[in-house]
């Protein structure tokens, strides 16, 4: 049997392979990676190699996977192996499996939303039908005013719901500035414990972390919503942790450009079947819940060009841009 060189070897692998030196040296790359270069030209070739060198994980000589870099438009996934002073590149063009990903989901979230916003006008007919059946009762009879304070109860029930779906679907506009993260959350936290005097808060702040560039009134709305849904499961005499920190998440933050903000309560935490729904608009697991809290939280972290997701065990986390 014939012996087969690492070049023969790397050729036979049908996914783009480049190997740089630590400088960006370029001293192999396969024919898929030749095809690729041809395809998205040789300055957005270079920028890629570029980002790839200047990650920190890269950078200190460990290997790093499921990297997504978007440029122009395309998205692409790397996967880096550190070997000696070289570095083993496989780089895959994955902008149309995300597109399609993303049309999926559109299209999921389109008819979850659908299915919601219904049930939601369906529970509106209660309140609209007592208002009818009121206002026809007091015009009989116009000299029983007891049923006005139901009406108005309705009324304001109603102004709510429309005042929350107005706020979901209109633009956000930030004024930002450099704050302290701890004394945003910090003011938070004083307002939260007026309101519930027993509840336990845990502080575990990097006090390393620059200011950000945010806007400390919208940031404190999200905080707030955070926690409060947080003391609505753990209980008033529960536990609240929030933590701080520069993130390193290889995916988000790979070169350590944005802050973490984590929020975790004592209590069970949101369930594994619902976790994908939890940001959607008028998804509420709650009897009188709206459904919008999160879902605006998501918006305002989203403006800023960070990231709130829920990470498990009862941990919801912020990450929000260094710049």
């Amino acid at each position: 049997m014939k012996n087969l060189n690492c070049e023969e070897l790397l050729e036979g692998v049908a996914e783009p392979i480049l190997v740089v030196s630590k400088e960006g040296d370029i001293f192999y790359k396969n024919q898929e990676m030749e095809s690729l270069k041809s395809i998205i030209g040789i300055n957005d070739f270079r920028e890629i190699i570029n980002y790839i060198l200047g990650l920190k994980y890269v950078r200190d000589g460990l290997n790093v996977k499921g990297i997504q870099k978007e440029l122009k438009g395309r998205v692409f996934q790397i996967d880096c192996y550190n070997y000696r002073d070289k570095v083993l590149i496989f780089l895959r063009d994955i902008t149309r499996v995300v597109k399609l990903e993303e049309e999926i989901k559109k299209e999921g979230s389109i008819s979850s939303f659908s299915k919601l916003l219904a049930e939601l006008f369906h529970d509106l007919k209660g309140p609209i039908a007592g208002l009818k059946a009121a206002t026809q009762y007091i015009k009989e009879n116009p000299n029983e005013t007891d049923l006005l304070e139901d009406m108005l109860s309705d009324i304001e029930r109603i102004e709510k719901f429309l005042k929350d779906v107005m706020d979901i679907t209109k633009p956000i506009n930030l004024s930002l500035k450099k704050e302290n993260i701890h004394i945003v959350i910090e003011k938070v936290l004083n307002r939260i414990k007026i309101i519930y005097p027993n509840l336990n808060t845990v502080r575990n702040y990097d006090p390393s972390i620059p200011d950000l560039m945010i806007d400390p009134d919208y940031i404190q709305r999200v905080i707030y919503n955070i926690i409060q849904n947080g003391v609505e499961e753990a209980g008033e005499d529960g536990t609240i942790w929030v933590e701080t920190g520069v993130s390193s998440d290889p995916i988000y933050s790979p070169k350590m450009d944005k802050v973490y903000l984590r929020i975790k309560d004592s209590g069970r935490g949101v369930p594994q079947e619902i976790e994908d729904k939890i940001f959607l608009p008028f998804f509420s697991t709650k009897p009188s819940g709206t459904g919008v809290g999160l879902a605006n939280a998501y918006n305002i972290v989203k403006s800023h060009s960070g990231i709130l997701r829920y990470v498990k065990n009862s941990t919801f986390e912020i990450l929000l841009p260094i710049r």
